[in-house]
């Protein structure tokens, strides 16, 4: 079942300060690319939730904490280390099945910045 459908979303869950910077591009609108990220201060659990924008096909994404970072898929118990620079970011394209790693630093580097106003969310947090 692919990643982006109804009830099946992707969670990134951080133990930790930091920040998840979400990359979204290849429109298919022919939109520049968007890069952002979303901080947490809390010293205990937070998870984010990763949607998506139908005009973007691929979503990179990494955290930069010091803590560890862990991605999951809808209500699967699997769960697997998020990138952590855009050289090895984590990256789910549009219809995919499965989360991959990609190099998008270049990408990155001349994407529009739109922190705060991405599609990445916070749903959970333990201080």
């Amino acid at each position: 079942m692919s990643i982006f459908t109804n009830g099946n979303t992707l969670t990134v869950t951080v133990r930790g300060p930091g920040e998840l910077y979400l990359l979204s591009y290849q429109s298919n609108a022919q939109l520049g690319n968007n890069v952002g990220s979303l901080t947490t201060a809390s010293e205990g659990i937070t998870k984010f939730v990763i949607s998506h924008s139908y005009t973007y096909e691929r979503f990179a994404f990494f955290f930069a904490g010091e803590g560890e970072a862990v991605y999951s898929v809808g209500s699967g118990l699997l769960r697997r280390p998020v990138g952590k620079n855009w050289k090895e970011a984590s990256l789910v394209s549009w219809g995919s099945e499965s989360v991959t790693t990609e190099d998008v630093e270049e990408i990155a580097s001349g994407a529009n910045s739109v922190d705060g106003e991405g599609t990445m969310f916070i749903v959970y947090q333990d201080n």
